[in-house]
């Protein structure tokens, strides 16, 4: 069994996000992806958040995806949590009513959640206490104020997601973008904070520290800045994969038939080279995300 954290997956995708760039995948697309890397489920993960160059897309549209190919998709919701009124006037309980019906509705969380907002910001706030209280997952993009992108502003050494993390401690939080995963090592600069560092782990980072330290946060493995943070420095992954075996996902992120996620064959040589234990392996690949959505896959 393999499952996929983070696809973004459309019925018709029509819009390019940036000039010379394709569309995003269709379903259609993603199961060709999937049958290629021997992916038996993916996440469907929408980018609805103001600042996210993509197309905008329904939960009604997701869920006939997954109507569409049964057994295949699992859902997400997405919402900006700027969106139901004022920012300032915004509670909880606008969110919670929300979240409620996706949950209802099969959404296993919410994400991705790209909003160029603080993660201490009021409306941020009132949406993650709804997300902890209906059990909805979390899957984050992250960056730096002073990057002209998107994703939840914080700082180097992530401050502001500690103090998420700890107000809201039975919240599940799927981890993933450059901001998140540099923070693997502990060398971090303002110029290495967003990017793909390669030099090799140093002892100190704030990722493994907030993992030890909060059992809600998992990472999502997806995109170049996840492998990035394994392959960057083998002999240091092999140990990160070993301690928290139970707290990372298999994630690809492919947003384009263009893209080359190798994932899935570099952990499997790992596991095949003895470098990760075959239950680590399972864990990553399918078994963290079955338990943690509650799936019933492993029976």
């Amino acid at each position: 069994m393999v499952i996929d954290v983070h696809a973004h997956v459309y019925a018709d995708p029509r819009i390019k996000p940036h000039p010379g760039s394709t569309t995003f995948m269709s379903a259609e697309d993603q199961i060709a992806v999937m049958e290629r890397l021997g992916v038996d489920k993916a996440v469907i993960l929408p980018l609805n958040c103001a600042e996210c160059p993509a197309e905008t897309q329904s939960i009604g549209e997701v869920l006939s995806i997954c109507e569409a190919y049964p057994g295949r998709f699992i859902p997400f919701c997405e919402m900006d949590p700027r969106l139901p009124r004022h920012p300032d006037a915004i509670e909880a309980a606008e969110f919670e009513f929300y979240l409620g019906q996706y949950r209802d509705l099969g959404c296993k969380g919410i994400g991705e959640l790209t909003a160029r907002i603080p993660w201490d910001a009021h409306p941020m706030l009132c949406m993650l206490e709804a997300a902890e209280k209906v059990g909805m997952i979390v899957t984050f993009h992250t960056i730096t104020e002073d990057v002209n992108s998107y994703g939840v502003i914080d700082e180097v050494g992530l401050p502001r997601l500690e103090s998420v993390l700890k107000r809201f401690p039975e919240l599940v939080m799927f981890g993933h973008s450059p901001g998140f995963w540099s923070e693997i090592s502990g060398n971090v600069t303002v110029e290495s904070k967003n990017g793909y560092p390669d030099a090799p782990v140093t002892p100190g980072g704030v990722l493994p520290r907030l993992m030890r330290e909060c059992p809600g946060l998992h990472g999502d493995l997806s995109a170049g800045s996840g492998l990035n943070a394994l392959q960057r420095d083998p002999a240091h992954a092999w140990e990160f994969i070993d301690e928290f075996q139970d707290r990372l996902l298999l994630g690809l992120d492919f947003c384009s038939v263009d893209n080359d996620m190798q994932h899935v064959d570099w952990l499997t040589a790992a596991r095949n080279d003895g470098n990760i234990s075959g239950e680590a392996f399972e864990k990553v690949m399918w078994r963290n995300a079955d338990r943690l959505m509650s799936l019933g896959l492993a029976g």
